[in-house]
């Protein structure tokens, strides 16, 4: 049985639950937070990530966070226009190709999954700005 979505924000709503969730936080809003990395980020357009990743860097407490804070790292990471590819990878004979982001020098599809160099074939920058 398929879940039926009960609660629909707007962007304007969910950038500032997002702001208000910012790490360190509880372990909720850190689950939150983590989802918005993992999972909402493409649920998104790039115009509204774009705009959530300017919203949260013009924020005080999210510049001072983001020296020693892996999440907050992170975060700029996934959501970094400047920061994202896509990949092709060759495994057991399967092309495929990955929208990624690289985090300390690998690059990702989640916070917790990277894909292996020995896989990659071709690595393309999607945006400069």
């Amino acid at each position: 049985m398929k879940k039926k979505q009960r609660f629909k924000i707007d962007f304007f709503e969910f950038s500032f639950l997002v702001e208000s969730c910012m790490p360190p936080s509880p372990i909720a809003r850190a689950y939150f937070w983590g989802n918005v990395i993992d999972k909402y980020y493409h649920e998104m357009t790039e115009n509204e990530r774009e705009m959530l990743f300017v919203w949260i860097n013009r924020n005080p407490r999210f510049q001072s966070r983001l020296k020693d804070n892996e999440d907050c790292q992170l975060f700029n990471a996934r959501f970094d226009p400047n920061n994202q590819y896509l990949i092709k990878t060759l495994f057991k004979g399967k092309e495929e190709t990955f929208h990624i982001f690289k985090w300390k020098d690998s690059y990702h599809t989640s916070k917790t999954t990277s894909i292996q160099p020995e896989f990659i074939t071709k690595i393309d920058k999607i945006c400069e700005i």
